[in-house]
């Protein structure tokens, strides 16, 4: 599995000595491997080093190996395998089976029909099978609070894969509308087009989207997404918010453009900041006004009425 950094050692590894799985135990033991699931082992310290994905992706490869038949991971697992945005890591695997199949969960994993009726599944690069992206969103958006799945959404619609990101071609809301038809109650249907028709593309992260749900529910007006602002040497910016009548420009900044390799571009931290600091002083030289906030407010409706109202943001809607 491509984004598992460690090797899992099972019986199977050397089928024909009968003292390898004894071995295997032993190491355990000794504290040297961990197991991870049933005949599966790692280094232990290595395995203390690793973030909370990267171990639940080794449980997935661990299961994947020890399985009679390759699993299809579906709802909040297939979420971490496509890479959706999430509130936190799912407590359990996640897998679909067939209805009537009668396999119960046990162990750490759950097994359940797909939310979403009908099953399309495919074959990722590291080899694990999982509903399909538009169908793991549909299905997302069925466990998730309305802020997350919009987030989600808004991710499955943005036509901009972020650095780490592949994408063969664009989803549409058409795309997923097939999808919505599919699904076996009104009730189901009616809470994911909702999430649909407010979702938009443009936004480019979890913390815009969640951002752009409480802009909404606290009866501020709607933004206009990823802006373009120009001076005269050109493209200043593209900002996350765009407030015309009200010349404010609102930015969501994310941990992840200071620390994150793939969004620094080979730029220290401070470098960074520096940027950042010089593009907000050519947005301002334009005559526009910016506020910006943090994921604490993004995921806090009364932090981020806050911010936008010391920034002059009047709401004109107070019961949305």
């Amino acid at each position: 599995m491509a984004d598992f950094p460690l090797r899992i050692r099972t019986s199977a590894d050397k089928p024909y000595e009968e003292a390898w799985p004894r071995e295997l135990s032993r190491r355990a033991k000794s504290g040297e491997l961990i197991r991870i699931r049933h005949g599966c082992y790692v280094d232990a310290q290595s395995w203390g080093q690793l973030e909370d994905e990267q171990r639940y992706r080794g449980m997935l490869e661990a299961m994947t190996r020890t399985a009679r038949r390759p699993p299809l991971f579906g709802a909040e697992t297939a979420g971490v395998l496509w890479g959706f945005p999430r509130p936190d890591l799912p407590p359990d695997i996640q897998v679909i089976v067939p209805v009537g199949s009668g396999r119960k969960s046990s162990n750490g994993v759950r097994r359940m029909t797909s939310p979403a009726g009908e099953v399309s599944a495919e074959a990722m690069d590291c080899g694990l099978r999982v509903t399909d992206k538009i169908q793991t969103a549909v299905d997302l958006c069925l466990i998730y609070d309305f802020p997350w799945a919009v987030a989600v959404m808004d991710r499955l619609l943005n036509t901009k894969p972020l650095p780490a990101e592949s994408r063969k071609c664009p989803v549409t809301k058409a795309d997923v509308e097939d999808v919505i038809a599919l699904l076996p109650s009104g009730a189901k249907r009616r809470k994911v087009r909702r999430v649909l028709d407010f979702a938009d593309g443009s936004a480019m992260y979890p913390g815009e989207s969640l951002s752009r749900v409480y802009i909404a529910e606290l009866g501020f007006p709607a933004p206009e997404l990823q802006y373009r602002v120009m001076d005269e040497l050109g493209l200043a910016a593209v900002v996350d918010f765009w407030w015309k009548d009200h010349a404010l420009v609102g930015e969501f900044d994310g941990r992840g453009k200071y620390q994150k390799p793939e969004y620094m571009q080979g730029k220290t931290a401070a470098q960074v900041v520096i940027d950042e600091k010089n593009r907000e002083n050519r947005i301002r030289a334009t005559g526009k006004n910016v506020v910006r906030w943090e994921w604490k407010e993004a995921t806090n409706p009364q932090l981020l009425l806050q911010e936008l109202t010391k920034a002059g943001l009047p709401r004109i809607n107070r019961r949305p």
